[in-house]
């Protein structure tokens, strides 16, 4: 069975999306995929047998939201190319630690270089969105002298929403050439935006002030290519909250 639309929802009893092999359920070939409101989830997509399926998906849609248990999108063992990937949306998933792991078998070239939308909003445990396994992190960090990028050539608009442990979104430097929005709240923890390249384009980054303060920059350039923009209540609330301490 080759299904191309998979959507799960309600689902009060799996802990998994169901595959069975013996009757042929194949999600190599979903395109778009939807899980919400599955309360027992904690791995939508298990660890598969590797001599079974082809390494490459044709997944270029998804969306997870509402599940309270998941640990992980993607389990870690899970050896998939996601080279057609275009559209990443996960919320309220408050114990994520990770959605898709990258392994040294996903080179620059298919690692989600067609990934244009990443939003990723009120997931209070995730800590990285893309970690690397360690045979790449040595690869990229020990093995090669010069500094290494990861390429999102694709990526234009990156939304985190309530993320407050999110380290970082990959585990080594990410470049966004065609990035055109960014909106991030809540992400105290995240140190670094992506680099988007030297060219004259200035890209909007919504975020609050304090952490626009705190940013830290490989390139001190980088920082001239975007133009942070604050709520307009910024003052206001600020002061506000000076003016009514509790005692």
């Amino acid at each position: 069975m080759s299904a191309r639309i998979l959507h799960v929802h309600d689902a009060l009893y799996i802990n998994t999306i169901p595959l069975n092999i013996k009757r042929g359920y194949q999600w190599q070939y979903v395109e778009w995929c939807r899980v919400e409101r599955c309360p027992k989830v904690d791995c939508v997509f298990p660890v598969e047998p590797v001599s079974r399926f082809p390494d490459q998906y044709q997944l270029r849609t998804f969306w997870a939201s509402h599940l309270p248990k998941a640990r992980y999108i993607f389990a870690y063992q899970f050896y998939r190319k996601f080279s057609n990937l275009t559209w990443l949306h996960i919320d309220c998933c408050p114990r994520l630690i990770h959605v898709l792991p990258l392994y040294a078998t996903m080179t620059n070239a298919d690692a989600l270089s067609k990934l244009k939308m990443l939003e990723i909003t009120w997931c209070g445990d995730l800590k990285e969105a893309f970690p690397m396994d360690i045979n790449l992190k040595s690869f990229y960090l020990i093995d090669r002298r010069s500094p290494v990028t990861l390429h999102f050539t694709s990526l234009k608009h990156l939304h985190l929403h309530e993320l407050p442990r999110l380290q970082s979104i990959c585990g080594i430097k990410m470049s966004t050439p065609n990035l055109e929005t960014v909106k991030i709240r809540g992400c105290w923890s995240l140190k670094r935006l992506p680099d988007v390249g030297s060219g004259s384009k200035v890209v909007e980054c919504d975020c609050e002030k304090e952490w626009w303060d705190r940013l830290e920059w490989d390139n001190g350039s980088q920082a001239s290519r975007y133009k942070p923009i604050h709520s307009r209540y910024y003052k206001k609330t600020k002061t506000m909250l000076r003016g009514s301490v509790l005692r």
